[in-house]
């Protein structure tokens, strides 16, 4: 009797991961899109243009922004953001447009950098203007363009790639993630 019962618990637990599993492959990304410097990509019903701007030793905060952090600050609400990097900004603007019929919502935690070893660098929000993206609700057919810059220890020769990757703030129905080449590609 005890061997049925852990026969049938072992099956049950079999059965559990298999239907887990297949749900969650249901979620997964499918297509994967690579593309080269100065061509426009297509993810999801978003239109993406993403090219190098510059590298930057300091960023400076706007006032408005500065009196805005203090007051999270106080608040504990956040730890703050630095003008200056660890290594240096390494800005790209990104030019979006909405060719789909619902308002998608972009946040910079949906851009990532890549360099040759694969090593991912998030967005760094500073607060240093108006067209830096923090988080932009992109109607249907409009266009934005707005920068973002990564914290990297830049080297001069290495090749860098953006990734767009969907993420719970925005493009959550897209099946794609896009890689664009933007700096060194041969």
């Amino acid at each position: 009797m005890i061997r049925i019962g852990g026969v049938l618990a072992v099956i049950l637990i079999i059965g559990s991961i298999g239907i887990a599993f297949y749900f969650y492959s249901q979620e997964t990304y499918r297509e994967v899109v690579v593309s080269d410097l100065n061509e426009a990509t297509m993810v999801g019903d978003v239109r993406f243009d993403i090219q190098y701007v510059a590298n930057y030793e300091i960023l400076e905060k706007t006032k408005q922004f500065t009196d805005f952090e203090r007051t999270q600050i106080e608040q504990g609400l956040t730890e703050g953001t630095s003008e200056t990097p660890e290594g240096v900004y390494f800005q790209i603007q990104i030019t979006a447009e909405n060719k789909g019929s619902e308002t998608t919502t972009l946040t910079g935690g949906q851009f990532h950098l890549y360099d040759d070893k694969n090593t991912r660098y998030g967005a760094s929000f500073v607060g240093y203007g108006n067209d830096e993206l923090s988080m932009i609700d992109l109607e249907p057919n409009n266009a934005v363009s707005v920068t973002t810059q990564f914290d990297i220890p830049y080297e001069e020769e290495m090749k860098y790639k953006v990734g767009i990757v969907p993420n719970r703030f925005g493009l959550q129905e897209t099946q794609e993630i896009a890689f664009i080449c933007i700096k060194n590609c041969e």
